[in-house]
């Protein structure tokens, strides 16, 4: 496949996660997905790895389109078309939001975070796009460098972690992410013929 075509194809994917900037700041109404259980303090610190992971995505996207073999890049895609459309779809239809936090303090980590609270759209909680987009990379890069499986994990847990502990999702928003992102792994895997029609299907990380 040619790297304008998988530019392209990349682009296309991401066009449709970018829907998330207008519904986050322009849809009303909704729910708030709180549960009883949701009673995370918020620690600024977590804006770190919160903010860093568009790094991480940004250099796994540049991999991708250049190192990854055409029929797992195909999947790759295929699994962000789906997952992306799966969160968009419900931004739109099935709005949700988050309440914004009283932060206290002029450091950086929390000038950072008070900065996102008020300035970033408060809605388009569920599914967490921040969860949802890790927990792919995640999928497909455990497949793919199995020594690094460990590694992706724990980066799965300190974006779902961070976006606890930076008031900017609830839990429910975590689990929607991760379902959302395996539905779209499978689906990516069955487009490109990983899957046949008799064989049962593996496990996320495998």
């Amino acid at each position: 496949m040619k790297l304008s075509k998988r530019v392209f194809l990349v682009f296309l994917a991401c066009c449709i996660q970018m829907i998330y900037i207008p519904t986050s700041s322009r849809i009303s109404g909704g729910i708030e997905p709180k549960l009883p259980i949701d009673i995370f303090p918020i620690w600024s610190i977590w804006v770190l790895p919160y903010v860093l992971c568009y790094v991480l995505w940004l250099a796994s996207l540049v991999w991708i389109i250049l190192k990854v073999e055409d029929r797992s890049f195909q999947a790759f895609v295929a699994a962000c078309m789906l997952t992306f459309a799966i969160g968009v779809a419900t931004f739109i239809f099935f709005p949700t939001y988050v309440r914004a936090a009283i932060l206290e303090g002029n450091d950086i980590f929390t000038s950072l975070l008070r900065y996102i609270h008020e300035n970033w759209g408060r809605y388009d909680a569920f599914p967490s796009g921040h969860v949802y987009i890790t927990a792919l990379l995640t999928f497909f890069f455990s497949r793919w460098y199995p020594r690094w499986k460990l590694l992706w994990i724990l980066i799965l847990v300190i974006v779902s972690l961070s976006t606890l502990f930076t008031g900017q999702h609830y839990l429910l928003d975590i689990a929607g992410g991760y379902v959302a992102a395996l539905a779209g792994y499978h689906f990516g895997l069955w487009w490109a013929g990983f899957y046949s029609a008799r064989k049962r299907m593996p496990s996320a990380l495998n």
